[in-house]
């Protein structure tokens, strides 16, 4: 995650620190920029959508939610600058866990596609237990983390009122909707099998040791921590964006 944040925090540096939001707000650049990143934010979802491997899933969903870290940078007010870090911090936190219960998953039962999941919830319940939060998390269901961060940047959009950022603020929508089937879609599986289709559990499927999960658990308590008490990290965004 460090290094796909890569990006967003340059893109930060550029408009915020090498440039200036008093001269590019407004102007065709921030425009552009901001277009491209509505429509990445939607594709990178709808693609995520029509992955089938999962961990391929998990990595057009990092390319939409990159789309939403830089929506609020480019919006150009100290309220997107604050929405943006909060999630760059919330969604770092809930794609570490997504992809460790995937390799958690690979490394038992060497299933790579989220059609092959079915019944494995019970076989691995902590796994797929945290998982699912991850998967709450990110659609942005209340008190995760993943709620805090997308409520900031629709405020942050109704602030900026400009019409780019309405319809940033509808791409967010959308791509939650798209969100809540891509990450649910596998849980669900996982969970509840189809009738018949619990005997294509790989023999031998366990839960991971607990190396690997104790940091699901530690992780998945970041993330409802993150939601209930987010003010430290709210605050600390704030200060970066100098509206406190």
């Amino acid at each position: 995650m460090a290094v796909v944040k890569a990006g967003a925090f340059a893109v930060i540096r550029l408009s915020w620190f090498s440039f200036s939001p008093a001269l590019l707000r407004g102007t065709w650049a921030q425009t552009a920029a901001l277009c491209f990143v509505i429509f990445t934010l939607v594709f990178g979802s709808v693609m995520a959508l029509k992955q089938v491997h999962w961990k391929r899933r998990l990595a057009y969903s990092t390319v939409a939610n990159l789309s939403y870290i830089l929506f609020g940078v480019l919006l150009l007010t100290p309220a997107g600058l604050q929405a943006g870090l909060i999630h760059m911090a919330a969604h770092a936190a809930i794609k570490i866990l997504a992809f460790c219960c995937a390799g958690a998953v690979y490394c038992r039962t060497g299933v790579e596609y989220h059609t092959q999941l079915s019944g494995l919830g019970r076989k691995m319940p902590v796994t797929f237990t945290a998982f699912t939060l991850s998967a709450l998390a990110l659609t942005g269901i209340p008190p995760l983390n993943g709620f805090v961060s997308k409520w900031y940047l629709l405020c942050a959009a109704a602030d900026a009122a400009a019409p780019p950022a309405y319809a940033g603020a509808g791409a967010l929508l959308v791509s939650a909707l798209l969100t809540a089937v891509y990450m649910l879609v596998p849980a669900v599986r996982a969970w509840f099998p189809r009738q018949g289709e619990e005997t294509s559990v790989p023999a031998g499927a366990g839960e991971a040791d607990w190396r690997m999960t104790l940091p699901f658990v530690l992780l998945s308590a970041a993330l409802l921590c993150f939601g209930l008490f987010a003010s430290p990290i709210t605050a600390a965004a704030a200060r970066i964006a100098g509206l406190s």
